[in-house]
This record gives structure tokens, sequence and C-alpha cells, in this order.
């Protein structure tokens, strides 16, 4: 029996190193995986790329041709084996070997090359601080809220928040949570931030009466009816713990304890309330704390940013940024100015990140965030 393996390129990398005694020691980490062959009979020509379907045509091919025999018994063998772990395989190949009779070299090759070449399943590990939330509670994220209202858009004291610290929030990319769609697909007309010298707790985004407006996340409507400047508005608790606002509706299209999906209708545009113009104002809040729509979801691209959002405590309530975003802590003598051109961006940009003021005087220790 011969052992052929396919390290030719790791050969040669390993020859040039010997004969050059000035290479890095990162030189010598370029390694190619070797796959272990035995013998050179394998039972497809193409080693890599070939689907099962591609497979199942090449044997029924043979099959026509020449009939069952020892090749497509091996393939249809090859084809049953590839839904088993990576340990049950290699304990097959030491079965094989092990058997009576013939050792069949051409299937022990092909599933090394195909052990080699599977990608990796990357298990996904729930943070510590990581909620995630279910749709099976009948009220979502009630180990957050104390109540459910359905007269009040914003109910909550901070006594159900003061304490807390930082928390990650799962938005996206589990089958209970659902998907992410945009409200309304349109022109943002105002930012979250300060606006006429108060606090725009949301934004605004352009919409012409009897224009449609859908749920942003999947989630139970707490509210759905008249109040004040919001006028109709829709307020839909989500399995995350987040809440959305959804105002100067025209007409609403669900009733309060009604569970929707993301990208379901819940209203139609319009300008009631206080409003200039038919438009959306949408919010987006956390036990009762408004956050930034656009520190985590991107309009241009109608997507979030990342599937987790960080909430971390503030002394008025929460500053909210996507999981993997960078900070820069401000030292004395920095300027706005001076950590947009450090981070290759702009002092709009980051006061809007950030929802401040361009003007705005900062304090040595203040983190912003800049991507």
């Amino acid at each position: 029996m011969r052992i052929y393996l396919l390290l030719v390129l790791s050969f040669l990398s390993l020859v040039a190193q010997a004969g050059d005694p000035e290479k890095t020691d990162e030189s010598k980490r370029d390694t190619v995986q070797a796959v272990v062959l035995y013998g050179e009979e394998i039972l497809f020509d193409a080693v890599v790329g070939l689907t099962d379907e591609q497979v199942s045509d090449l044997r029924d091919s043979v099959m026509k041709y020449h009939g069952a025999n020892q090749l497509t018994n091996y393939i249809s063998l090859y084809l049953s084996l590839k839904n088993k772990s990576e340990e049950e395989l290699n304990h097959y190949i030491d079965s094989l070997f092990e058997s009576e009779g013939e050792i069949p070299y051409a299937l022990i090759n092909q599933i090394n090359i195909f052990l080699a070449n599977k990608p990796e399943k990357i298990e996904f590990i729930a943070p510590k601080d990581l909620f995630i939330g279910s749709r099976g509670a009948p009220i979502p994220a009630t180990e957050f809220y104390p109540e459910w209202k359905t007269d009040n858009p914003n109910p909550y004291s901070s006594d159900i928040w003061k304490s807390d610290t930082t928390l990650s929030i799962l938005l996206a990319g589990n089958e209970e949570l659902g998907g992410f769609q945009i409200p309304h697909d349109d022109v943002l007309t105002s930012k979250f931030g300060w606006r006429d010298g108060r606090m725009h707790n949301g934004i605004d985004i352009d919409l012409q009466v009897w224009d449609t407006v859908v749920a942003a996340f999947p989630g139970v409507v707490r509210m759905a009816r008249v109040h004040g400047g919001y006028g109709r508005v829709v307020i839909i608790r989500h399995y995350n713990g987040l809440e959305t606002t959804y105002a100067h509706l025209h007409r609403f299209k669900v009733k309060e304890g009604e569970r929707v999906e993301g990208g379901q209708l819940i209203g139609l545009g319009g300008s009631s309330g206080h409003s200039t113009g038919s438009h959306l104002h949408f919010e987006v809040r956390f036990k009762g704390v408004p956050l930034n729509p656009l520190s985590f979801i991107s309009f241009d691209d109608k997507a979030l940013l990342n599937d987790t959002l960080v909430l971390k405590r503030t002394k008025n309530g929460f500053a909210a940024y996507p999981k993997g975003i960078i900070f820069h802590t401000v030292k004395r003598g920095d300027t706005l100015y001076d950590i947009a051109k450090a981070y290759g961006t702009t002092t709009y940009k980051l006061a809007e990140l950030n929802g401040i003021r361009r003007n705005r005087y900062l304090s040595v220790g203040q983190r912003l965030r800049v991507i």
C-alpha cells in the first residue's frame, strides 16, 4: 500500500525557507492543508466542487451504460455518508481498513477529500449578557417591563433602568426573532437629537398620505390609538425587549394585543397629531428610554448594522451601538474636527452617530463612537 500526501506546495515552501535564512517566522506560517490519499484511485476526476446532484447524475450515467457495479455502489455509499459528522466518518474509515476483503481505497480517498474541503461549522455561543427573547410569551419581554399598558406611549419610570449597566440584545439572526424591515423606505427629513431647542426622540421619514407603514420587527401591538401630538400611533413591543413607535398615521391596520411579523402592514401614513406635513415619526425605545435608530440601522442599505445591539448605561439613559463599533476616548485638547480627521470621517458624521451638536464642548474622558 502506497500513501500519497498532497503536500507539494507545503514542501516547496519548506525547501525555500531552508535555503533562505532571512525568511521571517511569518513566512513559515504559510501552510497548505494536507489530504492523505491511499493510492491514486478516487471516485471522481473532479475532487472539489461537485454537488450531490452532480454526483447522483454521474452514478446514474454509469448505471445507464454499464449497469450497477462496484463503482456505483461506492458512489451511493459516499452520498449516504455525507450527512455524518467528521468523527463518525473517521470511525467509518477505520472500520473499512479493518474489514475483511479488498480495502476500498477509492472510497476512502474520496471521503478524505470531502473532509478536507468541508466548511467549518461555527457554533453560535451566546454571550452571558445577550438577551434573545421568545415568541412563546403572550406578552413580550416581561423580564424588563413590570406592566403592560395600552393607554400611554411611555408609562415607565426610571426605576426600571437606573440600576442597569451593560446589556446586549439580539436583533436578528434567530428564528424566534424573525427579520428586520425598514418601516417605510423614503427620505429621512429629520434625525434623532436636538432640534429647535428640544429633543427629537426619533427620526422622521417622508411619505404621502395612504403610503404603507410596516413593523420593523416581530412583536405584539401594545398601543394602537390616538394620543396627543403623536396623533394616530402604533407602538409594538418586540420579543428582544425593544419597543418601536409609528406616529402621525392616517389609518390603523392592526389592533392592540395583535401579534405582528417584521414587515407586516400596521398602518397607512398620514399627518395626524402635531405634524406640519405627512411623514412617519419612528422611534426605538428600551425601557422607555429613546435610542437613536441611526446608531444601529442603515437606512441607505435598508439593513441592520449588526445583528447584536449593545446598550450601555449612561447618566440619562443608554448609549446604543452595534457590536464591534470603535470608540474614541476624548483627551485634553481634542476637538471634534481633530477626531474626525484622525478616523477618516467628518464632524457631521460624528455628531450624527453620537446624537450631539457639532459645536458642542467635549469633556476629557468622554467616549465618542467613531465608526
